[in-house]
């Protein structure tokens, strides 16, 4: 299973929270939550950005 599936699979299954933006650790994971709006306030998903615990090397962007 790969990283964005786990992503995914969390979010669904309410393991993973949205509402906090910014940057956390999640498992082995560092992950950095950022709201995207196409313009002024008209909401359009996120943008999840995951890097290695321990090294920092980015390894995966999702889109939600």
């Amino acid at each position: 299973m790969n990283i964005k599936h786990q992503i995914l699979n969390a979010i669904n299954y309410n393991k993973l929270s949205l509402k906090n933006e910014g940057e956390r650790f999640w498992y082995n994971y560092k992950i950095r939550i950022t709201k995207l709006f196409w313009s002024r306030n008209l909401y359009d998903g996120y943008l999840i950005e995951v890097y290695d615990k321990h090294s920092g090397i980015h390894l995966n962007t999702v889109k939600f």
